[in-house]
C-alpha cells in the first residue's frame, strides 16, 4: 500500500496516518529490543568463546594439521 501497488481499504479503525505512526513506533520499539538483545547474547557469546580459547603461536618448522581445500571440489575440504 505504501508503495501504491495497492489500494488502500477504506474501512480502517482509525485514520491511516495514525496507523502509521503507531506502527512506526512499534517498529522503533522492536529495533531498540532487538539491538539490545543482539549485544547481550554477542556479550555472553564472547565469554563462553574465550573460557576456552587460548592463543597460539607457531614458528617455522612446527608441525601442524590445517584443514585446506582438497581437489574434488571447492565443498570438500581436507586435513592436511
Amino acid at each position: 500500500m505504501w508503495a501504491g501497488e495497492h489500494e488502500i481499504p477504506l474501512n480502517l479503525s482509525k485514520p491511516l496516518a495514525d496507523y502509521l505512526q503507531d506502527l512506526g513506533g512499534r517498529l522503533e520499539e522492536v529495533a531498540e529490543y532487538a539491538k539490545s538483545h543482539t549485544e547481550k547474547e554477542q556479550t555472553r557469546y564472547v565469554i563462553w568463546y574465550n573460557l576456552r580459547a587460548c592463543h597460539k603461536t607457531f614458528h617455522e618448522g612446527n608441525q601442524v594439521i590445517v584443514l585446506a581445500a582438497d581437489s574434488r571440489g571447492k565443498l570438500s575440504n581436507r586435513w592436511q
